[in-house]
C-alpha cells in the first residue's frame, strides 16, 4: 500500500458545508470542524466523494479501476458491492490565508498544527518531516494557537449572504460561512499504486458545494517522500 502525502490548495472560496447543526448563531450553512481542533476540516467522506465525481467525470476512469478504488461505481458500468481499496483521511487545516499590505496576502499556521501533520504522516512514513517558511512564493508565519482559534471562529471568517428571488423579491435570505481562497489543506491518500496520483496531481478537484457559482474549486500537490 502507497501512502500519498498531498496538499489541497483552494484556488476559490470554498464550503463544505456542516449538516451536523447544533449551534444556535446567524450562520445558516457552517463548515466542517475537525472534531478534536475544531479548526476547518474537510471529512474524508466529503473528500472521497469529490475525488470519486473527478475520476468519473472529468478523468474518465474506466469502471474497474474505478470499482476497485472506490468501492462503487457512479456510472453503473460494474455491478457488485466490493469494498474500495483506496483510504482517504481528513483533510487538516495547515496554511490559512492572511491579508497583507505589502503582498496582498501571506500564510499562518501554528507549531501544533505543524506537529500534528508530521506525527499523523508519521504512522505510515517515519522518515517524513515537514517545515515551510514559504508556500508559492507567499511567507508562512508561525503563530499562537490562540491567534489561530481567533482567526478560525465564526467571528473572523467569511460569512456570505445568499439570497433567492423571485419576480425581484426575497425568497430565502440564509448566511454561509466559507474558507478564502488560498487555504490549504493536507490530507493522506493511500492506494495500491499511483492511479489516483496519476489522476490528481497538480490538478482542479472541486470540493463540497456552490460549484456553479465558483465555489470549491482546489488544487492538488503530492509531497515527494522517501521510504
Amino acid at each position: 500500500m502507497k501512502t500519498h502525502v498531498v496538499l489541497i490548495t483552494a484556488k476559490t472560496n470554498i464550503h463544505v458545508g456542516n449538516e451536523n447543526g447544533g449551534e444556535f448563531t446567524i450562520i445558516d450553512k457552517a463548515i466542517q470542524r475537525d472534531a478534536l481542533t475544531n479548526l476547518p476540516c474537510i471529512n474524508s467522506s466529503s473528500l472521497k466523494g469529490a475525488i470519486n465525481e473527478f475520476c468519473t467525470k472529468m478523468f474518465k476512469m474506466d469502471a474497474n479501476n474505478r470499482s476497485k478504488l472506490f468501492g462503487s461505481d457512479k456510472l453503473g458500468d460494474v455491478s457488485g458491492s466490493q469494498k474500495g481499496e483506496a483510504i482517504f483521511f481528513d483533510a487538516k487545516l495547515l496554511f490559512l490565508p492572511q491579508q497583507d499590505e505589502k503582498t496582498l496576502y501571506h500564510y499562518v499556521t501554528t507549531a501544533d498544527i505543524l506537529k500534528m501533520m508530521v506525527d499523523r504522516v508519521n504512522l505510515f512514513l517515519p522518515s517524513f518531516n515537514y517545515e515551510k517558511k514559504e508556500l508559492n512564493g507567499k511567507e508562512v508565519n508561525v503563530i499562537s494557537n490562540e491567534m489561530m482559534d481567533s482567526l478560525c471562529n465564526n467571528d473572523n471568517l467569511p460569512i456570505i449572504a445568499r439570497n433567492t428571488l423571485e419576480n425581484g423579491e426575497s425568497k430565502n435570505l440564509w448566511y454561509e460561512q466559507v474558507l478564502p481562497a488560498e487555504t490549504v489543506f493536507y490530507t493522506i491518500i493511500q492506494e495500491e499504486g499511483d492511479i489516483l496520483k496519476e489522476a490528481l496531481k497538480d490538478k482542479i478537484v472541486q470540493i463540497g458545494a456552490n460549484a456553479t457559482i465558483g465555489y470549491g474549486y482546489c488544487k492538488f500537490d503530492f509531497i515527494e517522500v522517501e521510504g
